[in-house]
């Protein structure tokens, strides 16, 4: 038999479980309630965790958002870093800058870090400016291999030269021509443009983007920091910068009905093309409401 108090603790643990559950429920609940956008999604903006499909007796699974922000730079020395979308460094205009309320560089960046709102644009203007640089850098590598290729016959170099010079510019070719590939298959369409502590800035963001090219636009909550760069004491003129650490929500759990679409590659020697409904409620807050497969690659 329990005693009094140790059934008052096992009820109050049992209570506080259950007020947690249904708190959480509730706020799944209300979230879900309204549906405020739309995206249709696909394995270009949301990467499946390299381990699926490796363990059999885990089926569960998580998409992870993966997204970008527009280049600071194209010039070809950066474009091996910058061609995998690993940016997250945001150039502000002030009052978006001035919301966050940083602080002094003395500081130090690392623990300037604040909670804001962030302006999503999937498959808009500025994918389209990335494709045209990675198109810009393409044509300028065949500009240059050609005219390498042109040097050297003219340099009257012996021949065990010209064969290893012309290796190097067919491994050189093969890299601008998957690279470009990359951009315009692979690559992710969802773009990080603009940044705030306060939403109301960023509305008015949005209400100026509009047309043709203006891709689908939404709000979300994001942790940002204090760029690095801006702290350097270099005694440039610069513009207001932030890193964009990570987006509120940006691990999105795949119910099993929607996981089953997507067959187990344990070898990961085909790339899984699938379609995914990406819906954002109330809050904010995403969750996957379809997924189907397309088909694989070699």
């Amino acid at each position: 038999m329990f005693k009094p108090v140790a059934k008052k603790l096992l009820l109050l643990a049992v209570i506080t479980v259950l007020g947690v559950n249904a708190f959480i429920l509730g706020k799944v609940w209300l979230n879900r309630s309204l549906v405020v956008a739309e995206l249709t999604l696909s394995e270009r903006e949301l990467d499946m965790p390299y381990h699926w499909g490796m363990a059999k007796e885990d089926s569960s699974l998580r998409l992870n958002l993966a997204w970008t922000t527009p280049w600071l730079t194209s010039s070809e020395d950066d474009w091996q870093y910058l061609s995998r979308q690993q940016q997250r460094i945001l150039r502000l205009q002030q009052p978006q800058f001035a919301s966050f309320r940083f602080g002094s560089c003395t500081d130090g960046y690392q623990r300037q870090q604040r909670s804001g709102w962030v302006l999503l644009e999937f498959n808009g203007q500025s994918y389209q400016d990335y494709l045209k640089q990675a198109e810009q850098h393409y044509a300028v590598i065949q500009q240059r291999l050609a005219a390498e290729a042109a040097a050297e016959l003219n340099a009257g170099m012996a021949q065990d030269r010209l064969q290893a010079a012309a290796k190097r510019r067919q491994e050189q070719q093969q890299r601008a021509e998957e690279q470009w590939r990359v951009a315009r298959e692979e690559a992710t369409r969802l773009f990080v443009i603009d940044a705030a502590a306060d939403r109301n800035l960023l509305q008015q963001t949005l209400a100026k983007h509009s047309g043709p090219t203006a891709g689908q636009l939404l709000l979300v909550p994001a942790d940002i920091q204090l760029s690095y760069t801006w702290c350097q004491d270099d005694k440039t003129a610069k513009q207001p910068e932030v890193m964009v650490n990570r987006l509120a929500v940006e691990s999105l759990y795949v119910a099993k009905p929607y996981a089953q679409h997507l067959p187990r590659d344990a070898n990961r020697q085909h790339k899984i093309r699938f379609q995914a409904q990406l819906r954002y409620g109330r809050y904010a807050e995403p969750w996957l409401s379809a997924l189907t497969l397309s088909g694989t690659e070699p």
